[in-house]
Order: C-alpha cells, then structure tokens, then sequence
C-alpha cells in the first residue's frame, strides 16, 4: 500500500503493466503510451513521457495482463516531475467507468493480492 496525505477511498496496490492515454478534450495527438505503478479501484499512479496537467480529463485505456483492454475517465489529481527530467508521474481518480471496467480492475487486484500472497 503506498501511503499518501491524499484522500483515498481505497488503498493502492503496486501493479505495474502498460497504459494509454489521451488528454481531454481531445488535442489531435492520440494516445500517449504510460506505464501504470499502482492501482485502485478508484484511481492509479502512471509514469508518462509527456507533460499532463492537473485536473487534466483523460480517457484511460488499462492494458491489464490477460484482459480485454478496458476504457475509462479519469481526471489527474497530482502531476510531479521525475528526477533528472526523465519525464513524469501522474495520480488519476477515475470519474467515469464501466461495470465492466471495474469488475475488471477489482478482478485484477483480487489476483494480484493472491498471487502476493497479500
């Protein structure tokens, strides 16, 4: 679990795999390819390349291993920079999801905390 000063409904589970994104209301540049460092069932921590800015809208695609890749509206709540300028991490609170999308981010973390042995 990651602690945090921040409000959270649900505690973070460190999960790394790949997502995309693309900013809100749509710029023309498409998804932009990030890789998630921890997930809830509320929101996740991603480390990206290019700048976001906060309160930012994205729609969020979750490439969750062995699933259908699933959609989902978020919104960042923190931006920071990454040392050495290596690009940035970004915390999103989802804002809009499908049942599907979290039955199967709650499937994923279920997993993840047997597999750990959590």
């Amino acid at each position: 679990m990651i602690a945090s000063t921040e409000d959270r409904h649900s505690p973070r589970t460190r999960s790394q795999f790949p997502v995309r994104f693309e900013v809100i209301p749509f710029d023309g540049r498409g998804f932009v390819d990030a890789h998630v460092e921890d997930l809830s069932p509320d929101g996740l921590r991603f480390q990206c390349q290019d700048e976001v800015s906060t309160r930012s809208g994205m729609l969020l695609e979750l490439l969750i291993p062995d699933a259908q890749p699933v959609r989902l509206v978020g919104r960042a709540a923190w931006v920071r920079e990454l040392p050495n300028h290596s690009g940035f991490e970004v915390g999103s609170r989802f804002e809009d999801q499908s049942a599907r999308g979290r039955k199967t981010v709650e499937r994923f973390l279920q997993h993840d905390a047997f597999s750990s042995g959590a």
